[in-house]
């Protein structure tokens, strides 16, 4: 089993109602980045997460329990 450590940030924007959309993840080299790019983007987004996630490469299956790095605003119930 082959794994590597994903870092990324999630971000949603406002949408019609009370939704939220969903923009496209950012992938990042190190969880530092990751967090640093969720910081700065606090005033751009209605919601953003950023986290650390293991991912195995031979099956594409993602680790059930990702480090939140950071999170801030409106988010999704997946993230409470």
């Amino acid at each position: 089993m082959t794994t590597e450590t994903i870092h990324i940030m999630l971000s949603w924007r406002a949408g019609k109602g009370n939704r939220l959309k969903a923009e496209p993840p950012m992938k990042f080299k190190t969880a530092s980045e990751a967090k640093g790019r969720a910081e700065r983007s606090v005033d751009k987004f209605a919601g953003v997460v950023a986290m650390s996630q293991i991912v195995d490469l031979d099956t594409g299956e993602v680790g059930e329990n990702p480090a939140i790095l950071f999170r801030a605003g409106r988010l999704p119930s997946d993230f409470d």
